[in-house]
């Protein structure tokens, strides 16, 4: 019997756990409650984290495509094999020909993310796509624009704080995270409630945390933006603001545009009565200590970056950033502003048909399918999709899974073959957290105070599989890329490297990622290496009071201060204000989604559908207001087509006094198969793709993000469609 403790690798909130193995088979996990830090959102997900390793459809040995199946191979074969035919597309059409896609579980794996980030470079390729492009890259717009760097993540401070604004989050059911994470983050703000705080939720759905709120307003999706302009502007109006001006550039015009809005017009815009707002304004203004959040369902629509800009603006001309009570940014075991460059050195590259810049990096998914399929300079014909199932997580799948087909070598990375991995020339092996000793330093420097702990591996690899960062070393070697830093000449110092760790029998002797993770840890100098090594529970403790003051002596924008009114953001909020109403007669509902504890978007299902009741597993169901159904002539329970102007799909109605009229909500990350490689046979996960019907150029113009939450729909009897 071994007992390991480690940290979840599946969310930012980071816990820790408790893992029992025997024979190399987990047989049980528990929180850890040893862990000073985090253990206390200790999920189902973690709990049944475990039953990928020994699922019987997940893939541990290298598989090429053999006419319509898929047969086991070595790895030395897998590597001969692309390296051979990414080196060939490459030499006869640039590096840009070979594209990438990055998905979720990638950024809670360091070593996979980091030897991938390093494989790119390594090739030269600027066509890469990652999840971000679907919930959060307008935090990033916006965090470049306001600070100069694309990403500064403020915490927030739960404990002090009397006023909390919440906007488009969740955090009973998602966990106080989003490119950051305050661990047991939701119990404390309940803590605080009954203490006497207030509680504002903002979310068009009564949410679980909206039940508990003091109060929740329900306006309609897409429209924080005017809600949060109209309390800004009342609280100009009225000299509630306390802005701290010798930080700011660009308040005059914020404020100068904000008090000639209209309130009237921008209270019909959300829906939201000129007295709720009034009240709202003056109370955050009033209150000693305050913070306003917004987060994904606020991101996720075709304003996501005027919302999220005008809840950090809320924040600044109220004086609620680098203050008790408020947001604030902390550099833990890694200064993410420093780090994040270095790391993932910044990029102006433009995307080929749509003209757009990338964003942190990366480009929209929404682009992808258009640059496999459109001939020309640069066309995308070989792609490395790791750990991602984007014809399920992005728009408009199907066009992105007739595009994959067309590609002329297609490699994957994951544990499973899955939806969008169905046409892949290659599938290769994916690990697990449970199977990694490492450290993850970019994640746990999202703390709102300094932390630190080792991932310690509970079992072993499957006998002759690799780590994802071994495959992407030795492929770079075998492809003769300069794999560090750019510099060919050190690429037989990291062959040595190997050797010893073959000889040794540690791979971590070798160039690996515990390896640079020691070298970032050591020069940041926070933490001593052997105290990490030495604390099976980890280093840090939540109740260490947060240093403030630090975000303004960082920013690093042209004149060294937060750039409250970008231009970009400006034109944009003055092109809303003009634009005359939507005509939603043909498509009357705004449809947004919601997600379920047991659930991680849609690289969970395999196992969180084990054991899941009848009632859980409404991924079929649309909802929708009462008198929208009685309108509508839909009965509770009955079957109904969904349209956009996109697609259209079945469903089963669910009619509820919990969503706002105007609205319809379904639950993403369902409605799609797990393939067996060597069989070909694939089984359905349950429920539908809801975002097929989601657009991929209705986008936000500062994001790219698509309409997930915001796509106009109708709903109808399968007798009337």
């Amino acid at each position: 019997m071994k007992t390991s403790y480690t940290v979840c690798g599946i969310c930012e909130q980071a816990c820790g756990l408790k893992v029992t193995a025997e024979n190399n088979t987990v047989i049980k996990i528990e929180p850890d409650k040893d862990n000073a830090y985090s253990w206390r959102d200790y999920c189902i997900k973690g709990a049944k984290s475990h039953l990928a390793l020994n699922h019987p459809k997940r893939i541990t040995k290298p598989m090429k495509r053999v006419g319509d199946r898929y047969v086991e191979t070595s790895y030395e074969e897998a590597i001969r094999d692309i390296s051979s035919r990414l080196n060939r597309i490459i030499d006869n059409h640039g590096a840009n020909a070979v594209g990438s896609y990055t998905g979720n579980p990638n950024g809670f794996n360091f070593g996979g993310a980091l030897f991938f980030s390093m494989f790119l470079d390594a090739i030269g390729t600027e066509n890469r796509f990652w999840v971000a492009s679907v919930d959060q890259n307008a935090l990033h717009v916006v965090s470049e624009n306001l600070y100069g760097n694309p990403w500064v993540s403020l915490q927030p401070d739960i404990d002090h704080c009397d006023y909390y604004l919440l906007i488009g989050t969740n955090p009973q059911i998602s966990g106080m995270c989003w490119i950051g994470y305050s661990p047991d983050g939701w119990k404390r703000i309940l803590a605080r409630k009954e203490a006497g705080a207030e509680l504002v939720v903002v979310d068009p759905r009564k949410t679980e945390c909206a039940v508990k709120a003091s109060q929740h307003i329900a306006p309609l999706p897409e429209s924080d933006w005017a809600l949060l302009l109209a309390i800004i502007k009342i609280i100009f109006d009225n000299g509630w603001d306390k802005a701290p001006a010798q930080y700011l550039d660009g308040l005059a015009t914020l404020k100068q545009l904000a008090q000639s809005a209209d309130l009237p017009s921008l209270s019909q815009l959300c829906d939201i009565p000129q007295d709720t707002i009034q009240s709202l304004a003056e109370q955050f203004a009033k209150a000693p200590r305050a913070m306003a959040i917004g987060r994904t369902g606020v991101s996720q629509g075709r304003n996501g970056v005027l919302a999220l800009w005008l809840v950090q603006a809320l924040n600044l001309i109220t004086n609620r950033v680098e203050q008790e009570g408020g947001i604030y940014y902390a550099a833990g075991i890694l200064d993410f502003l420093k780090a994040g460059d270095a790391l993932f050195p910044p990029s102006d590259a433009i995307s080929r048909l749509r003209g757009n810049k990338n964003i942190a990096g990366s480009h929209s998914i929404a682009e992808l399918p258009d640059e496999i399929t459109t001939p020309g300079e640069g066309q995308i014909r070989a792609l490395i999709m790791n750990s991602g199932n984007p014809v399920i997580s992005g728009p408009d799948g199907g066009k992105l899974d007739a595009a994959l087909s067309q590609l002329e070598c297609f490699i994957v990375i994951d544990h499973f073959q899955r939806e969008s991995h169905r046409h892949a020339d290659w599938l290769i092996p994916g690990d697990h957290f449970l199977e990694r000793t490492d450290i993850n330093p970019l994640l746990q420097a999202l703390s709102p105070t300094p932390r630190a702990q080792m991932s310690r591996a509970a079992v072993e690899l499957p006998n002759g599989m690799r780590y994802e960062w071994e495959f992407l070393r030795d492929l770079a070697i075998a492809m003769n890329k300069p794999f560090v830093i750019g510099k060919k000449w050190l690429n037989p110092v990291v062959k040595a490297s190997m050797k010893l760790a073959t000889w040794t029998g540690n791979k971590n002797y070798g160039f690996s990622p515990l390896w640079l993770s020691r070298l970032l840890i050591r020069s940041e100098g926070r933490f001593k290496w052997k105290d990490i090594q030495n604390a099976q529970h980890g280093i840090g403790d939540l109740n260490t009071r947060p240093e403030f003051g630090a975000l303004f002596e960082k920013v690093t924008t042209s004149n060294g201060k937060v750039n409250i009114a970008p231009p970009p953001f400006i034109e944009l909020l003055k092109k809303r204000l003009k634009e005359n109403p939507e005509d939603t007669s043909a498509y009357p509902l705004q449809l947004i989604g919601r997600r379920r504890m047991k659930m991680m978007n849609s690289w969970s299902v395999e196992t969180s559908m084990t054991g899941m009741k009848d009632h859980e597993m409404s991924g079929d169901t649309i909802e929708i207001n009462i008198t929208d159904g009685e309108k509508l002539g839909i009965i509770d329970g009955q079957t109904v087509t969904v349209s956009s102007a996109t697609n259209r799909l079945q469903a089963k109605a669910k009619l509820s006094k919990d969503i706002r009229s105007g609205v319809a909500v379904m639950e993403h990350g369902w409605g799609y198969r797990t393939f067996d490689p060597k069989t070909g046979e694939g089984s359905y996960n349950g429920g539908v793709n809801r975002n097929i019907l989601v657009s991929n150029t209705d986008l936000d113009p500062l994001s790219r993000v698509p309409r997930l939450n915001g796509t106009r729909v109708k709903v109808m009897s399968v007798m009337e469609a």
